[in-house]
């Protein structure tokens, strides 16, 4: 399921020193904050997952499936009602075993909502 375009839209792409960063914006009104949960929406982490997914797939032009994330740390809640956008940072992005490793930082301002190493292979 592609999230990109409902869930979220892509405001800013932009290459940065360490590799490249995204601006995205969230879809409060979208139907999984409405379930996740009512009155106290908060963005699953198996969507910003799938976030990170679709803007490696943006970027590398290929459809990728996600073969095995090394780390994943969740550090504060994104709530879409005070939080509309956030920055998804892409840095050492490595070609190796026919796949694509990285990691990847969510964050705002001063606030790091998720820190990810993902390893994810062409389809």
């Amino acid at each position: 399921m592609t999230l990109l375009d409902d869930f979220y839209k892509i405001e800013q792409q932009t290459a940065v020193e360490s590799g490249f960063e995204y601006l995205v914006s969230l879809n409060k009104e979208h139907t999984i904050y409405k379930a996740h949960f009512p009155e106290n929406p908060i963005t699953p982490g198996v969507c910003i997952i799938q976030i990170c997914i679709e803007l490696l797939e943006q970027q590398t032009g290929k459809s990728l499936f996600l073969q095995k994330i090394h780390n994943v740390k969740f550090l504060s809640i994104i709530d879409p009602m005070l939080v509309s956008t956030i920055k998804v940072s892409f840095s050492k992005i490595s070609f190796a075993d026919e796949g694509y490793k990285c990691s990847v930082l969510v964050h705002w301002e001063t606030t790091q909502f998720a820190k990810l190493s993902l390893y994810l292979q062409p389809r």
